[in-house]
């Protein structure tokens, strides 16, 4: 599926006295203002931000997944990698590891 966002992966990166959020080329894609202030509202919303295509990914693979499945065993494989997918992207998410 095509998309029209900056491709991921997205990483937090410093910028001047805030962060932004960074595309794969090191294009800036958004700008956390006031993250070095141990706001930890704002340090949760750039860690949401950067792995938005990531989520994005794992939820377009559990849809395509439960759509192709013909078998109990294609079940099992691509129900693994689906969840495995989103297991990391929501811990990208939260910063607390294996979700």
């Amino acid at each position: 599926m095509k998309h029209t966002h900056t491709p991921g992966p997205w990483h937090i990166g410093k910028r001047a006295a805030d962060v932004a959020i960074y595309g794969p080329k090191g294009e800036e894609v958004a700008e956390i203002l006031g993250f070095f202030n141990d706001d930890e509202e704002n340090k949760a919303n750039a860690r949401l931000i950067s792995a938005a295509p990531d989520l994005l990914e794992a939820l377009e693979g559990l849809l395509h997944g439960s759509r192709k499945i013909t078998s109990q065993e294609d079940w099992s494989a691509e129900r693994e990698e689906a969840w495995a997918t989103a297991r990391a992207a929501i811990a990208k998410a939260t910063g607390k590891g294996e979700a």
